[in-house]
């Protein structure tokens, strides 16, 4: 059930009414409402879910006891089996076949096709429940009280697909006062906000540049230079409005029914070096990379050279994380030597007694330049279609031989460059947002602000039902 179908939002509506309808049966609703979220992508994978979260919240009973690690290890086998069944196990066995170099037959199987089906948002369930394992063990997190309420936490429809990553320390507290929450008309205001704001970034910016970027990697082996720079350029702001849609549209929902979720993107392409990027970039996903493999691996306590390691460590986890193909792992390895390298330099620019010049505005500019194509040339490898199509495209970015600008070419990177322009308005309008919603709201009639509300949710509405909806990006994830 796509978040820009106009089948979600008529999901939404009835569960936003009974929600407020009934209070006291909030926790019953939502539990339902997550249950025919998944059973609508598949009751078996819905089934198995279910399982899984079941036998978790059991073995979490143990977590603090005199076999505490042992129930641990239980709960993580669980987790994890799930996890690189579904998402790794084709990949193992065609790199197992290829080191042999055999082919086992799989025909007869349920899997003669060599592919499996993902489970919706398995990546991201998986991962809050490992974080919740951990921090049960730790004594950071009591159990949960009940296993309606561990189920509703795991499997919130609003976020569980492709994020935010939630805690059990920040969300289950807020489930245990759901009863009380009161209908304000702000929050309410401020969700449906969220919500038209994603929907307008899928809709008028990611579903009009998709059909260029899919087109663009489809022929790799063919692009010349600038059209691999125009292809990747293209794609991170696919990547990046598509992923933030989902994000914001997640929140929103969260405001409707009065529940915290935490922004998961602040403008990453702002960023200066990898430290902010990743600050600024599913920020979730970065805390929860931080807080149980970064740190668990000695963090920055430790000496030069592991504190390198461990960085890059953490971000080529973060890249298997993202999809069982080399691309990923080595989209994840880049990032982590862009991690280490940038913590050296940084380093050898205090030695020498140059850290003022790093505040410097003109210096700042030009590293924020300098970085985003950092960026640009790593997503190369998150998209490409396999690795030699990442390396004939970095080739041809790199070289630029022959180079040559149709009227295509021109109005592209006139495309990026206006969609670069909208991310620093975003981060204008993100840093000034107080200020100016209430500036809206006392300066401007309610007839005009509604009216305008209005025309954004009708026009938006009329795209959707006139096109088909397509997938969020990371929903493969």
């Amino acid at each position: 059930m796509l978040f820009n179908s106009p089948t979600f939002l008529l999901f939404l509506a009835v569960v936003f009414g009974l929600y407020y309808a009934i209070p006291r049966g909030r926790m019953i609703i939502l539990a339902l409402a997550n249950a025919a979220f998944y059973a609508y992508a598949g009751v078996g994978y819905f089934l198995l879910f279910g399982a899984i979260v079941a036998s978790v919240y059991f073995i979490s009973k143990g977590l603090q006891g005199p076999r505490g690690k042992l129930a641990l290890g239980l709960g993580l086998a669980v987790v994890l089996s799930n996890l690189l069944f579904f998402k790794y196990s084709m990949f193992l066995l065609e790199n197992i076949e290829s080191m042999l170099g055999m082919t086992f037959s799989l025909q007869g199987t349920a899997f003669d096709d060599r592919s499996i089906a993902l489970p919706i948002g398995i990546s991201f369930y998986s991962f809050q429940l490992i974080a919740y394992l951990v921090d049960v063990h730790r004594g950071q997190l009591k159990p949960s009280r009940s296993l309606l309420e561990f189920w509703v936490f795991i499997s919130l429809f609003a976020h569980s697909a492709a994020g935010p990553i939630l805690r059990g320390n920040d969300f289950i507290p807020q489930l245990r006062k759901i009863s009380t929450i009161l209908f304000r008309a702000p929050r309410v205001k401020l969700g449906l906000a969220f919500i038209l704001l994603g929907l307008f970034k899928k809709v008028m910016i990611v579903e009009q540049i998709a059909p260029y970027v899919n087109d663009y990697f489809s022929k790799a082996q063919t692009l010349s230079g600038v059209e691999s720079w125009i292809a990747s350029y293209l794609f991170a702001f696919q990547i990046y409005f598509d992923f933030s849609a989902y994000s914001e549209m997640a929140v929103g929902i969260g405001f409707l029914l009065g529940l915290r979720l935490d922004l998961n993107f602040k403008t990453p392409y702002l960023s200066a070096n990898p430290a902010d990027f990743w600050r600024r970039w599913h920020i979730t996903l970065s805390q929860w990379i931080r807080d149980y493999i970064f740190i668990p691996l000695g963090g920055s306590r430790v000496a030069n050279w592991r504190i390198y390691a461990n960085l890059i460590a953490a971000m080529t986890i973060s890249g298997i994380w993202h999809g069982a193909a080399w691309t990923f792992i080595i989209w994840g390895l880049y990032h982590g030597l862009l991690s280490a390298g940038h913590r050296m330099y940084a380093k050898g620019i205090a030695r020498l007694g140059w850290k003022n010049a790093l505040n410097n505005r003109i210096y700042k500019v030009f590293a924020v330049f300098v970085f985003f194509h950092l960026t640009v040339v790593g997503w190369v490898f998150f998209r490409a279609n396999s690795w030699s199509d990442a390396i004939y495209m970095l080739k041809k970015m790199t070289m630029l031989d022959g180079i040559q600008f149709t009227k295509q070419h021109l109005l592209l990177l006139a495309v990026a460059a206006g969609l670069y322009l909208l991310h620093i308005i975003e981060y204008i309008v993100v840093s000034r947002f107080q200020r100016w919603s209430l500036a809206w709201q006392f300066n401007v009639p309610s007839i005009i602000r509604g009216a305008v509300y209005a025309v954004i949710a009708i026009v938006l509405l009329f795209l959707l039902m006139k096109g088909e909806s397509s997938s969020f990006i990371y929903f493969q994830f």
